[in-house]
C-alpha cells in the first residue's frame, strides 16, 4: 500500500478502525447518471482574491470590444418574426448536437465497461451511487477497512497549489456488501465489482489492474 494512498484515509477512520488496503479510484464514465431530483443542490465556492482580478481585467477588455458589438446586434429589429424563427431552429440545432454526442459516447462506454449497475435507485447500489455523486467530486481515492469500504474525493481545484483537499465520499458497511470480483474484460482491465447484500451491485474500479486485484484480494481474504 503506497503511503499517500494510506495517510489521505488517517482522517477519516473511526476510532479503532484498522485500514486494511487503499488505492486509487478510476472513474468509471459509463455508471448511470443519478437524476435531477436525487441530486444536492451545489453552491460554487467563493472566487479567490487572483480569480475576481483576472475576472476584472477580462471584464474591463471585454466590454471595450463587447460595446461595438451589442450596438451591431441591437441594430437588428428585436420584434422581427422571421429573426425569431431562425433563434428558435438555432437553438433545436444545438441541442440535437449535444443529444446525439451524448448518444455517440454510450455504445463506446458500453464497450469499454459493460453493464455497470443493477438495482433501482433505492437498492444499496443505487444509494451508494446517489451519495458519491453529492459528495461535489469525483472520486480519487478508495479505500477497505475492517468495516467499511469508503471513497474519498478532492475539492481541490487550485492549480497555483496543487495539494488535494480529501473529503469523505461514500462509505458503505462491510456487513452490506456480498462479494467484490474482479471483471474478467481485458479493456476495463482495472474494474471490479460490488455485490450487495440485497442483489444490487455497481461496478468500481483502479487504474492498474494489479492494484485492483490487489483490493479484491484483501477482500476475499477476509482481512
Amino acid at each position: 500500500m503506497r503511503p499517500d494512498y494510506r495517510e489521505c484515509f488517517q482522517p477519516f477512520l473511526q476510532p479503532g478502525e484498522r485500514l486494511i488496503v487503499a488505492s486509487d479510484y478510476y472513474e468509471n464514465s459509463a455508471l448511470p447518471s443519478v437524476p435531477a431530483q436525487l441530486r444536492t443542490p451545489r453552491t460554487p465556492p467563493p472566487p479567490s482574491a487572483l480569480e475576481q482580478r483576472v475576472r476584472g481585467v477580462l471584464g474591463s477588455v471585454l466590454g471595450k470590444v463587447g460595446r461595438p458589438l451589442e450596438a451591431m446586434g441591437n441594430s437588428r429589429p428585436p420584434n422581427n418574426p422571421l429573426v425569431r424563427a431562425a433563434d428558435r431552429v438555432s437553438d433545436r440545432v444545438e441541442n440535437a448536437v449535444i443529444g446525439l454526442e451524448h448518444i455517440a459516447d454510450r455504445p463506446m462506454e458500453r464497450a469499454i465497461w459493460g453493464t455497470t449497475m443493477d438495482g433501482g435507485w433505492n437498492s444499496m447500489a443505487g444509494r451508494f451511487l446517489v451519495g458519491l455523486t453529492n459528495a461535489g467530486r469525483e472520486p480519487e481515492r478508495q479505500a477497505l477497512t475492517d468495516r467499511r469500504l469508503i471513497l474519498l474525493v478532492n475539492h481541490n481545484t487550485s492549480w497555483r497549489n496543487p495539494a488535494p483537499q480529501w473529503d469523505f465520499g461514500a462509505e458503505v458497511p462491510r456487513t452490506h456488501i456480498a462479494r467484490m470480483t474482479p471483471h474478467s474484460k481485458v479493456i476495463s482491465r482495472g474494474r471490479f465489482d460490488v455485490a450487495f447484500v440485497d442483489g444490487s451491485w455497481i461496478a468500481l474500479g483502479s487504474l492498474q489492474r494489479e492494484r485492483m486485484e490487489g483490493f479484491v484480494a484483501a477482500w476475499n481474504r477476509g482481512e
